[in-house]
């Protein structure tokens, strides 16, 4: 069966567009959008049940309540005639999934499938591919590198927040090639002084005027440290990203060069305006510089001296310890807290002081009725789970011993779609909601389940 032959995908789709935009508005009241009372917000729909490897290649969405059977290892349908294909390009298809996954490792065990699904779906909205556009006959081309969030409406542009967690779950299991072209997209994309705009098309240009998110710039040099605790080299990192790693630097450095030697307020993973910095932001500048200080010990030339970036990151430190301990709340001197409590503990880096007992109970403080957690404790009481923040505590748990952390994980495995892929919210009834799968949910499961 061809595309022009599944109209009821394509309605779909569109509908997901058009519902996506204004849920990015809405739910989020960004940038001129005012904010809604959570009772007049629509609840989150489910837009999508996952994705499937279809004819040619392209990447093709899975509309809500519909299912597919996959060839094990892959996105490929099992039976490829609906799809547009014969069995041989369905076989070709999956020799190349093959050589692209050749040398992944994976976890065994318990984790071991939910892992492998997880792999498979981000490896599916991982660049080169091409997408079903929702009309007749057209795609889009992701680029080597591209990662999309999510392959439906206002998720089909990359974060560099996102794509930097992608790489380094690519990294954990050995797949330094694909880890090193994301980074190489995202380094394409700075401009000269290692900046990065809030997201990108999959061309690489900012779809619209929202203001540039400072962690990005964080989560970039993070990621490249991670690669090089994981065995990749310095010259293989300096071959890969080229100016990146200096230009990234640089950034890092300019901003805490300031009275206070903490960044500017910018917006985070919230996706809404903040006049007041929040540890979403701070922590993941401090981590970018604890990873260029790795990288200059181990040679690399960032036009940084290892003395100077070893004062700067204790600097750092200790500024962020007076900013948010001891309540290590989502903002300044507050205690709201949120996921990012999780950035100043492992495995993100050592303890900063008074965090891990913070983190004790943030999952308690968080807790939404199907047994995730919202972003914060200040989040609106809609009753929706969030898969990135709950994938999130559950690394954390898991790195730091605490029962929580399987038990987190084991939440996600449970509130998948029908065909497996990691949903971004679960409803307070426990069904799936928004886009699925989701690049970042699916980057921190691969690596909490190889921790």
């Amino acid at each position: 069966m061809t595309l022009a032959a599944r109209p009821r995908r394509r309605d779909v789709l569109a509908a997901a567009g058009a519902v996506s935009a204004g849920a990015v508005s809405l739910a989020a009241g960004v940038w001129g959008v005012p904010r809604l009372h959570a009772a007049l917000r629509p609840a989150p729909e489910a837009l999508s049940e996952g994705v499937v490897v279809g004819a040619h290649g392209a990447l093709q969405v899975l509309a809500p309540g519909e299912s597919v059977d996959y060839l094990p290892g892959t996105r490929l349908p099992a039976d490829p005639a609906p799809w547009g294909m014969d069995p041989q390009q369905r076989d070709e298809l999956a020799q190349r999934a093959a050589l692209r996954q050749q040398g992944a490792r994976l976890p065994h065990g318990r984790w071991g499938s939910l892992a492998r699904e997880a792999l498979d779906d981000l490896l599916a909205l991982t660049g080169p591919t091409l997408v079903d556009d929702g009309e007749a006959g057209g795609v889009l081309d992701f680029p080597v590198g591209a990662v999309a969030a999510a392959p439906v409406g206002g998720w089909r542009y990359v974060w560099p927040r996102d794509a930097s967690f992608c790489a380094a779950a690519l990294s954990s299991v050995g797949l330094y090639q694909e880890a090193l072209g994301v980074l190489g997209r995202l380094a394409s994309w700075q401009d000269e002084t290692g900046a990065l705009e809030a997201r990108y098309t999959l061309s690489g240009r900012p779809p619209d005027q929202r203001p540039r998110q400072t962690d990005g710039v964080g989560w970039l040099m993070w990621a490249v440290g991670r690669m090089l605790a994981d065995g990749v080299s310095v010259a293989d990192l300096e071959t890969a990203l080229g100016h990146c790693l200096a230009r990234t630097t640089s950034r890092l450095l300019w901003l805490t060069d300031t009275a206070s030697h903490l960044p500017a307020a910018s917006p985070d993973y919230w996706e809404v305006p903040e006049s007041v910095l929040t540890l979403g932001t701070a922590a993941p500048v401090l981590l970018g510089l604890e990873a260029a200080l790795g990288l200059a010990r181990a040679g690399a030339d960032l036009g940084a001296d290892p003395e100077r970036l070893e004062e700067r990151v204790a600097t750092v430190r200790q500024a962020v310890e007076r900013g948010f301990a001891p309540g290590w709340g989502r903002h300044v001197r507050q205690d709201d807290v949120d996921a990012a409590v999780v950035f100043v503990l492992p495995p993100f880096t050592t303890e900063l002081a008074g965090a891990r007992g913070v983190r004790q109970d943030a999952v308690a403080r968080m807790s939404r009725p199907a047994g995730g957690v919202a972003p914060g404790s200040s989040w609106r009481r809609d009753g929706v789970s969030w898969t990135p923040q709950t994938a999130l505590l559950a690394w954390s748990g898991v790195v730091l011993g605490m029962e929580e952390g399987p038990r987190l994980l084991g939440w996600l495995e449970s509130h998948r779609t029908r065909v497996g892929a990691l949903p971004e919210k679960v409803l307070a009834d426990g069904s799936p909601a928004g886009p699925a799968p989701l690049a970042w949910t699916s980057a921190l499961v691969v690596l909490a389940a190889g921790a």
